[in-house]
């Protein structure tokens, strides 16, 4: 095991805390020769831990066979279908990237957690040693204006003042966003150690400019070596400057490959997400840890099916920026590249709800829409946020006191879709018709409910 404490720390954290290891629940470990020391830290915090731990080498030359042309062991096929917990800690370059979605649509089960780790080294280990339960909550809030939201503008501005802005529609609950959290559960699957917020924008819709000045894969932009990304329609349609080390850096690890194998929704906006970690203390030109970095945000190249979006391509290429601002719908959410949420925004009181412009003072029944919704152990409705196999989370209905009384609300709603008067179901659940026709008018801004 390494002699580095925070190392060793990270590695426990991630088993125990990330993963959710127990001790005799069995734990795959896929490795190459690019991240084999911080596989055996991890395999060696597992021992620690009394978890068993099978650790398994797929050099870069065979994930670039596999699927079509070679396959894993017949005994690696057998640990890994035993495995509670697998962790795919593999090197990241692009050309392996079909080995890392094929390993993932083809072992993703519902009792499996699978943890994605491309590129690690010991420092990535070092940002699982973090305040989980600050981490976890920032992330959540994030999630839940760009699940709301219906626009998204993220600012950035070059070293000389000059700003641009870069629009995309988010889709307000058509496209749900990703609080990578790092707590992978049974049936999940996401990046360990994390710590961000993404959303895939609904493809064709992003127009604007963004400014790159802290890193790509494999490189950290120096002071006036920022480049500016231009995209119409989605797609980027120019980088500025065209010929400086940063452009020739993505040319020749990136946009070569994908142009060599016929890609072309390279220049898709795959990504813009927003780094929430504090343990990453400074860029690497390592994705997995610079995206994670708390005063960072980034866009990302290509592929966005894993992430909720539709577009399938050879590339995924992250590239970070620093110091940005993110409005949704016209109200920021981050500022300075620092969270700037307001809780009034997002989790509304239904005492606030404005009686002359509500429909729902006119409606006259009610019935659930379909979208699905679940009580917290605290008794509070959370609305599920389902962006793709694998990522489930969810969002509370509304402050506290109004996602307890959504509770009782939707508890007397009939699960089959049938119409209810409002009245009579604001007497089943014991509260006034004017304080119930508040709290649906918030459900519904959830999808929770329709109104007639």
């Amino acid at each position: 095991m390494s002699g580095d404490p925070d190392s060793h720390a990270g590695a426990r954290q991630l088993v125990r805390r990330c993963l959710g290891l127990e001790p005799g629940q069995q734990f795959v470990i896929l490795a190459d020769e690019t991240t084999v020391e911080a596989a055996m830290a991890i395999a060696a915090a597992a021992e620690s831990l009394l978890v068993p731990h099978t650790t398994i080498l797929v050099p870069a030359a065979v994930q670039r066979r596999i699927p079509l042309q070679s396959d894993l062991s017949l005994l690696a096929q057998g640990a890994v279908r035993e495995a509670r917990a697998i962790l795919v800690c593999v090197n990241g370059a692009p050309d392996c990237q079909p080995f890392r979605e094929w390993f993932l649509e083809t072992n993703w089960t519902a009792r499996t957690r699978i943890g994605h780790m491309p590129g690690a080294n010991l420092d990535a280990l070092k940002l699982a040693e973090v305040d989980c339960d600050r981490l976890v909550s920032d992330c959540h809030d994030l999630e839940v204006a760009l699940a709301r939201g219906q626009t998204l503008e993220l600012i950035t501005r070059t070293p000389a003042g000059v700003t641009h802005r870069l629009e995309a529609d988010i889709g307000s609950w058509q496209r749900l966003p990703v609080a990578s959290d790092g707590i992978i559960t049974d049936g999940a699957w996401g990046n360990v150690p994390s710590g961000e917020t993404y959303i895939a924008p609904l493809e064709g819709t992003a127009t604007g400019s963004v400014v790159v000045d802290g890193s790509i894969p494999g490189l950290v932009i120096g002071p006036g070596q920022e480049i500016v990304l231009h995209f119409q329609y989605g797609r980027l349609s120019r980088m500025e400057p065209e010929d400086g080390p940063v452009a020739r850096h993505l040319a020749e690890t990136q946009i070569r490959h994908a142009k060599a194998v016929g890609d072309l929704d390279w220049g898709n906006l795959a990504e813009i997400g927003v780094g929430l970690n504090p343990a990453v203390e400074g860029l690497t030109g390592n994705m997995l840890l610079d995206e994670k970095a708390a005063g960072t945000a980034h866009v990302a190249l290509g592929s966005s099916f894993f992430l909720g979006g539709t577009v399938q391509a050879s590339i995924h290429c992250d590239l970070v920026t620093r110091g940005t601002g993110l409005l949704v719908d016209g109200r920021t959410v981050v500022e300075g590249g620092r969270l700037a949420y307001s809780e009034g925004d997002w989790h509304e009181h239904y005492k606030n709800v404005p009686v002359a412009s509500s429909s729902w003072f006119s409606a006259r029944q009610v019935a659930r829409s379909g979208i699905q919704a679940v009580a917290a152990p605290d008794g509070r409705l959370q609305r599920l946020l389902r962006s793709q196999p694998g990522r489930v989370s969810a969002c509370f209905v509304g402050e506290q006191k109004t996602a307890l009384l959504a509770r009782d609300l939707y508890d007397w709603l009939p699960p089959t879709g049938e119409w209810v008067a409002i009245d009579r179901l604001a007497s089943r659940a014991g509260m006034s018709a004017g304080v119930a026709r508040r709290v649906l008018h918030i459900m519904a801004d959830y999808d929770l409910v329709m109104a007639r």
